[in-house]
């Protein structure tokens, strides 16, 4: 009840701020602590880690094929119906997840965790940058990066805790409680958002088309490149692309890729996000197979990049609505690059300084990304299409996450496993591990040029309406 007067007390921005931001912070604190509770997964089922990652890759597919679908959406009866049933889908489908007694069942009950997911995924930015003035545009988004870090920062010592005392079921059902309270307070304060209050229109062949050319392309890349899958994944965006522009109301909305700041702001998004990946997903099995860490050990120093993080982000959200997003794009990747190239001077031998500064680097570097580019595309756009566009946003996210796993980890087995025979598998995992990061940073430095290309189309935080 005191929580429900002091939100009933706050501004209509503020409001919407709060319940946003638990929405964040309930889906990344639920990716974090999966990660935790995977091995539990596997041993409980009996089966191999494998067949435990599609818990995790059916979660970023689903997610990936259905934002754009629920932005436009949320564009025709309102974002914010959306994001409340996003709650109560992800609260369902937790529960689901904990009541699951097979693996089959487990991934079944993700993907419809993850519709849930997505639609809020897809309609939260659009929200925060409407309900704020354009001034406060990027200061608010800054604390939706923070909330991305501190759900990321939180995950993996609360799962921890609830696997060790309670079973892996457990970090399914703290959704729920979390989820329904968000559904109440998201249907009784979000304010109403733009909408076009139009019949929607179900673009079917090209939310079915894009959805198995993502399918494909991850898998055909996630255990060495599969040439067949590969081409089938190709032909498969092509057919994408000629149903759109068939299409009278496509999915895919052409006109915005003529906005330059759109267009660049999301291709750099692709080389930021797919590189984070590099680093959650790898380097726990360094610290663990050469340094022997233990999993604590671990844990705790892959809290660093989400921690830093979640102390940048605000930060660069509210001096991006001073000096302009594209002086702290052009710094986030030269911070990138310096933390990934530290972090590929790493061998056998424990250089904790080493590892703290590349960790430090990339946290701040990923900080001063994501709010100051995000604002910066929405400012690009008609304020009537901030649900489509916040949901592409999140498409290239997810999408690039899924393809920077598959890409890390197919480029490192496979340089592994060619330099073992004649190396010896320290030697050969040393040199695995320092080409994918060398690989990191030149991801990093294609965004570098693109944040600098962009510089004469960068527009002011406020949107075309305003």
């Amino acid at each position: 009840m005191l929580g429900e007067i002091t939100i009933n007390k706050l501004e209509n921005k503020w409001r919407a701020l709060i319940i946003i931001c638990l929405g964040i912070f309930m889906s990344t604190l639920d990716g974090s602590i999966l990660n935790i509770a995977n091995p539990t997964i596997a041993d409980n089922f009996k089966v191999t880690i494998d067949s435990v990652q599609w818990i995790v890759t059916i979660y970023m597919l689903v997610i990936t094929a259905t934002l754009m679908f629920w932005g436009k959406l949320g564009d025709q009866i309102g974002s914010e119906r959306l994001y409340s049933l996003g709650f109560l889908l992800f609260a369902i489908g937790s529960l689901a997840c904990s009541l699951s007694f097979t693996l089959i069942l487990l991934i079944i009950a993700r993907a419809f965790q993850a519709l849930g997911a997505s639609m809020m995924m897809a309609t939260g930015i659009g929200i925060v940058f409407n309900s704020f003035p354009p001034g406060e545009r990027g200061k608010a988004l800054g604390f939706t990066g923070s909330m991305v870090g501190i759900g990321n920062m939180t995950g993996p010592g609360l799962g921890g805790l609830l696997v060790a005392a309670w079973g892996w079921k457990s970090i399914f059902l703290i959704n729920v409680p979390i989820g329904l309270t968000g559904y109440l307070l998201a249907s009784k304060y979000l304010p109403s958002q733009p909408s076009s209050k139009t019949t929607p229109d179900f673009d079917i062949p090209g939310t079915i088309t894009f959805a198995l050319f993502a399918f494909t392309l991850v898998i055909s890349l996630a255990s060495g490149i599969k040439p067949v899958l590969l081409g089938i994944s190709i032909t498969l965006f092509a057919l994408f692309i000629w149903l759109e522009k068939k299409n009278e109301k496509p999915m895919l909305d052409f006109a915005l890729f003529k906005e330059k700041s759109f267009t660049y702001g999301n291709i750099m998004g692709l080389f930021a996000y797919s590189t984070q990946t590099f680093v959650a997903f790898l380097l726990p099995f360094y610290f663990e197979n050469i340094l022997h860490y233990s999993p604590t050990v671990s844990g705790l120093m892959m809290t660093i990049p989400p921690l830093s993080m979640a102390i940048s982000a605000p930060l660069a959200g509210n001096l991006s609505d001073k000096i302009g997003p594209t002086r702290l794009t052009t710094a986030s990747f030269i911070l990138m690059i310096m933390a990934f190239l530290s972090l590929s001077s790493l061998d056998q031998q424990v250089n904790l300084p080493l590892i703290i500064t590349g960790l430090l680097l990339l946290g701040v570097g990923n900080g001063c990304f994501g709010s100051p580019n995000n604002s910066a595309i929405m400012a690009s756009i008609p304020s009537n299409k901030t649900g489509y566009t916040g949901g592409f946003i999140s498409t290239i996210r997810n999408f690039s996450f899924s393809l920077g796993v598959a890409v890390s980890v197919a480029t490192f087995t496979g340089v592994l496993n060619y330099n073992s025979p004649r190396l010896g598998y320290i030697a050969a995992y040393i040199t695995a591990h320092h080409l994918v990061f060398c690989l990191a940073a030149a991801l990093a430095a294609c965004g570098l040029i693109f944040s600098l290309l962009s510089t004469q189309y960068r527009k002011p935080t406020a949107n075309k309406a305003d």
